[in-house]
């Protein structure tokens, strides 16, 4: 069962809620979710759920999670930048140092790599079929919620002017209707070391490269990473790795030096990015 999950505080997950609802029209069940009753898609094995607190902060349902016990968690969310760059994004959610926005410290949830890549490409596809005039990218994990099921967040952003804008709010729904109603197949997959937050040679990487990512650390976190993070980025991406990735350029050379001394005294294999083949 695939969970689509809405939060009651964010006004993208709101108006994405709204076209979700026009168009898979779910049936309203007895059986209730932080208060709200659950939305059925029986014909397609998902369901719609409403939370009452912000997307980062959903640590306290976990109970309620394991009740349904997603496949996978698709939340509809907003993303915020300064730049206010109008942007759609998806990444995995989790914390590689503090908690400053949700979810546990140094703990990660789940990234199911193929249904991120199935998502990116989704969303560039759309941005170039209906003009909309959006950046599309990967982001790196970050904030919360902390949880022990696979989950994607899918965005709009950058400020209020877009989460309000309903055709790229149609975007984020229509690509969150394919993950649900689309068989997603495995793909090689790979973790990720170093670059920017919008991780643009990763998201180049997936679209054109037959491999998917999950979790990837940017520079600006890359000295919190040790020997139980880098475990925690390998068995919390699914399917499993073959390799972690170290974006060459995007670190310098004692971030290198010390990814790959980690990396090879824990025989993790690892590649340059611009090895990786077509």
């Amino acid at each position: 069962m695939k969970l689509i999950l809405i939060s009651k505080k964010n006004l993208a997950s709101q108006n994405i809620s709204k076209i979700l609802i026009e168009k898979l029209k779910p049936k309203k069940s007895k059986k209730m979710f932080d208060s709200e009753p659950i939305l059925e898609l029986k014909n397609i094995d998902t369901k719609i759920v409403f939370a009452e607190n912000e997307v980062t902060h959903l640590d306290y349902l976990e109970e309620e999670f394991k009740k349904l016990n997603p496949k996978i968690i698709i939340v509809a969310s907003s993303h915020k930048a300064k730049t206010k760059i109008p942007t759609l994004t998806c990444h995995s959610p989790g914390n590689w140092s503090s908690a400053d926005y949700g979810g546990t410290p140094k703990t990660l949830s789940i990234a199911p790599a193929h249904y991120l890549k199935h998502a990116l490409i989704n969303l560039k596809n759309l941005k170039e079929e209906r003009k909309l005039k959006y950046e599309v990218s990967l982001e790196v994990t970050h904030h919360g919620p902390s949880l022990e099921f696979p989950i994607i967040f899918i965005e709009v952003g950058s400020s209020e002017v877009q989460w309000q804008d309903m055709k790229a709010c149609e975007a984020a729904a229509d690509t969150i209707i394919d993950l649900v109603t689309k068989k997603i197949s495995p793909k090689d997959s790979f973790i990720g070391f170093g670059g920017g937050h919008y991780a643009p040679i990763f998201t180049k990487r997936i679209l054109e490269q037959k491999i998917a990512i999950g979790h990837i650390c940017p520079k600006y976190q890359i000295h919190h990473i040790n020997k139980d993070m880098l475990f925690q980025a390998l068995q919390k991406t699914i399917p499993k790795p073959k390799a972690a990735i170290i974006e060459w350029k995007g670190l310098n050379k004692d971030q290198r030096d010390s990814i790959i001394k980690l990396l090879e005294a824990t025989k993790t294999p690892w590649i340059k990015d611009k090895d990786l083949k077509k």
